[in-house]
């Protein structure tokens, strides 16, 4: 079954690039443009990135890129609120923005003969913000509301401790969405400012794929950026993390479950050893869900992986009501993985899983923006998203072994919940 559902996959993929051209990166006034041609729909996708995430900003400013992205998509001066928003629905296109540890972007998906008319709205978002100050309020609450809501889900929750933990001392450790303080604080005019400074063409990326030309899409883009400023950004280094030993913040909650999280270093997208942590990190999936759930039936939530960031980190991951026997479970296989080596088979079944689930996530054209560009801002380069299934296939056994036995070690954990007996030096490992 599973080579049946790999063919499957594989056949869409390829029925799918028979139609679309290589990717082409061009410039225009410093801005960087990567547009991948696709003519097997009229969709088109188009993501504006903001270089740099957090490590742009200052803990004071916690959130306001992400404030100003959702605020300036309420009105514009060519197009007020209603207009925007008829005209978005008429035409059945979408406008989102999105923020992260590593960079936000303002988002479009639209059908091919709504492009233009969809990219005078998307690019007036950019350039022509209203930060009324009404709607202004009117997002600071929802936002607010946010923030507050995900102290009340353990999982949210403990994400955000695990960073502020994982990543102390680090620019990862700034909330993206903020602090309530931080958004409260938060002026229509340090919003319009602070968006006014991101406009400079070193600091943006584009990227577009569907069915237009190069042509139509440089004109379009000289029209609305041509006369930004360049200015001179330099990408932000991101900080390695390391721990010196392990560690374990807990928190007090009367629930029914313990949610623990405990995490390590792992090389980013575009470094060294990434294809192995991947690796690494879908084989502990595996082997937790087989040993933690399925033969001992101690959690019905165990998982094991690594992130997505540029400075990332590897994970395992299990809500149980007896952390301590859970716990030694979990521990054990890290102990395998580090010193049994995978075996051959194992690793090219593992390997053409990820494969499948890659062919299968590019889908739609979305999707295919944000893996260019995410390889593009890591610095790695849109090309190397197109190496992801030949790196993938030349990780050797022992290069996962390697990967696992120099990382997999200071754990630093987050527990939420209440059990009833623990001992924390189960956890240090």
């Amino acid at each position: 079954m599973k080579s049946i559902y790999l063919m499957f996959a594989l056949l869409i993929a390829l029925a799918t690039s028979l139609q679309a051209a290589d990717a082409v990166s061009f410039e225009v006034n410093g801005l960087r443009v990567i547009f991948q041609p696709n003519t097997a729909n009229d969709i088109i996708a188009a993501g504006l990135y903001f270089r740099g995430g957090v490590g742009f900003i200052t803990e004071n400013q916690a959130g306001i890129e992400n404030f100003a992205l959702i605020a300036a998509q309420k009105g514009t001066k060519n197009f007020p609120k209603d207009v925007l928003n008829s005209r978005l629905e008429h035409m059945d296109s979408r406008i989102s923005s999105s923020s992260g540890k590593d960079y936000s972007s303002l988002d479009l998906m639209c059908v091919k003969q709504n492009f233009k008319d969809t990219w005078a709205i998307f690019t007036d978002i950019v350039l022509n913000p209203l930060f009324d100050q009404e709607e202004v309020d009117l997002e600071r609450q929802k936002i607010i509301s946010g923030i507050k809501q995900s102290k009340d889900n353990p999982d949210s929750y403990q994400s955000d401790l695990a960073d502020q933990i994982f990543y102390a001392g680090h620019a990862y450790a700034i909330p993206v969405d903020g602090t309530v303080q931080t958004v409260s604080s938060f002026t229509p005019g340090d919003l319009s400012s602070f968006l006014k400074g991101r406009l400079t063409t070193s600091q943006l990326l584009l990227v577009v794929v569907g069915n237009t030309t190069r042509e139509e899409l440089e004109s379009m883009v000289k029209d609305s950026f041509g006369k930004l400023p360049k200015g001179d950004y330099k990408p932000v280094e991101a900080e390695i993390v390391t721990h010196q030993e392990p560690s374990m913040m807990i928190v007090k909650r009367d629930i029914p479950t313990n949610y623990i999280i405990g995490q390590f270093p792992a090389p980013g997208i575009g470094q060294s050893g990434r294809y192995a942590a991947l690796l690494a990190g879908s084989i502990l999936r595996d082997r937790m869900w087989e040993e933690v759930r399925t033969k001992r039936g101690l959690s019905y939530a165990p998982s094991a992986g690594t992130s997505n960031r540029f400075e990332s980190f590897g994970y395992i991951y299990v809500t149980a009501v007896s952390p301590d026997t859970t716990i030694k479970v979990m521990i054990n296989e890290l102990n395998k993985i580090k010193t049994e080596p995978v075996t051959d088979k194992d690793l090219k079944d593992k390997v053409n899983q990820l494969i499948t689930r890659t062919y299968m996530g590019m889908e739609t054209n979305s999707a295919q923006v944000g893996r260019i560009a995410i390889y593009e801002l890591s610095g790695a380069g849109y090309k190397a998203s197109e190496q992801f299934i030949k790196a993938l296939k030349s990780v050797t056994p022992d290069e996962i072994r390697k990967y696992c036995d120099e990382n997999i070690k200071n754990l630093q954990y987050v527990l939420i919940g209440n059990p009833d007996t623990l001992s924390i030096k189960n956890f240090m490992y």
